[in-house]
Order: structure tokens, then C-alpha cells, then sequence
């Protein structure tokens, strides 16, 4: 059975919120490497947050926008702070734990459906940059906020170096990409839940000087807020001239 790309992970989210807490989902890459992801991990609570999320959380300020919430952890962090929190995931089921959990605002649907404006801040952890596939979409991404975001607004993410890593089978991916002619942070995935396979998908890993070029074509400025040295870091995008 093929499914839209990210409903097995919806699925794995809603059996473990029902109480199988040994759920996963395989990620298959184009490659041929599989691995398993257990779904616990999304629910942490904020004293299991990364630095990383807890640095973003203190970043926030204003009305926030949290694209690719999930079932929530960070826009129920941001809500205990008294901060108006707007949480946005594509998977109907996240939605409903969401909303279940105690989520006040939450929206269902593709960042470009978006119908709300005038945000202060972006918010996007768990590497959720990584919806927009490519370098291309990216840009497209970066273009949109302007749309989304107050003239004083910033944009909060995470992302990945993927040259960070010393794998011998991500090392040979990445050159396999140089080979196909692809940014180096581009990975092909499908996601698998109790055999029934999501549709095939592109999620991007941005280094931060790539995120910066591309933040400065799209008429942004870019500042590193945290570099850890397996390649994971903070980034904030804003416009200089306000």
C-alpha cells in the first residue's frame, strides 16, 4: 500500500500516543540503507530538549509560527511562557495528538496554504528545514517568509553538515550525490510503517555557509547561533535593514 510520503510516520505517532510505546517507522534510503527510528523521541519532554532547542526556545519571541510541529513539544514549551504559538504539521495525526495534548492553535496543512501572517518568529526544529527537498526549494521557502513574517521577524531552524560525519556509508552517499549531480545534503528517503511505505521523498540537510548563500540571494542575513562539532546547528535568518 503506498501512502502520502509522511502518513506512516502519522500512523507510528498515533499507535504509540495510543499506547504502543515500542513504535517506529524504517526509514529506506535510495540507497538501499534502512534504519529504524523509534517515534518516542518526538514526545520528550523540555528538560530532554537538545542546547539546541533550548537555545531556539529562548530565541522566540512574539507570535510564532512552529512549521513542522509534530505532536508539539516545543509550541507546548513556548505556550507555558505565555507566548501566542501557531503549530503547523501536514500529518492529520500529529494534528490530533496536537490538539489532544493541549495545543491551543494548531494547523493542518501545508506551509504554503497558510492563511495567517504577520509572525515575529518561524520556528522550525527537528531539522524540519528539510521539507523544502533541495537548494531550489529552499529558496522558494526563504522567499515565501516574507510573506509570513513581520519586516522584523527572524526565522529559527536547525539543520545538518552532513561532511560532519566519519560513516563510511554516509561518506560514500554524499560522493554518490557529487556522482548524480546533487547538492551534498539532499537525501532520498521513503518512509515505512507495519509494511505499508509512504511516497518516495527528498528531505535536505543544509550546511550553515550554503544557508547563508542562500539567505543572502533571497535578500536575508544569516547568523550562527550554535555549531556542534558532529555538524548540527542553530541559525537564524532576519533582515538587516530593520
Amino acid at each position: 500500500m503506498l501512502l502520502k510520503s509522511m502518513e506512516p510516520f502519522g500512523l507510528a505517532l498515533e499507535e504509540f500516543y495510543e499506547g504502543n510505546k515500542q513504535a517506529k517507522i524504517i526509514f529506506h534510503r535510495d540507497d538501499g540503507l534502512n534504519y529504524d527510528y523509534y517515534v518516542s523521541q518526538c514526545f520528550r519532554s523540555e528538560k530532554e530538549f537538545s542546547s539546541i532547542e533550548k537555545q531556539a526556545i529562548d530565541l522566540c519571541y512574539g507570535r510564532i509560527l512552529d512549521i513542522g510541529a509534530g505532536v508539539g513539544p516545543h509550541s507546548l514549551e513556548l505556550q507555558k511562557m505565555g507566548l501566542e504559538v501557531y503549530a503547523l504539521d501536514i500529518s492529520s495525526h500529529a494534528c490530533a495528538i496536537m490538539k489532544n495534548r493541549g495545543v491551543k492553535n494548531v494547523k493542518c496543512a501545508d506551509v504554503y496554504e497558510l492563511d495567517e501572517r504577520n509572525f515575529d518568529t518561524i520556528l522550525l526544529m527537528g531539522r524540519a528545514i528539510g521539507f523544502t527537498e533541495d537548494l531550489s526549494g529552499l529558496k522558494k521557502f526563504l522567499e515565501f517568509c516574507k510573506i509570513l513574517l513581520k519586516p522584523t521577524g527572524q526565522i529559527l531552524l536547525d539543520s545538518l553538515d552532513v561532511r560532519s560525519t566519519t560513516d563510511p556509508d554516509h561518506l560514500a552517499y554524499q560522493e554518490r550525490s557529487g556522482q548524480l549531480g546533487r547538492y551534498i545534503g539532499v537525501v532520498g528517503l521513503q518512509i515505512e510503517y507495519k509494511g505499508m511505505f509512504g511516497e518516495k521523498f527528498n528531505l535536505l540537510h543544509v550546511d550553515s555557509q550554503t544557508l547563508k548563500e542562500c539567505a543572502k540571494e533571497t535578500g536575508w542575513s544569516f547568523e550562527l547561533i550554535i555549531q556542534e562539532e558532529m555538524g548540527s546547528y542553530l541559525g537564524k535568518i532576519f533582515r538587516e535593514n530593520f
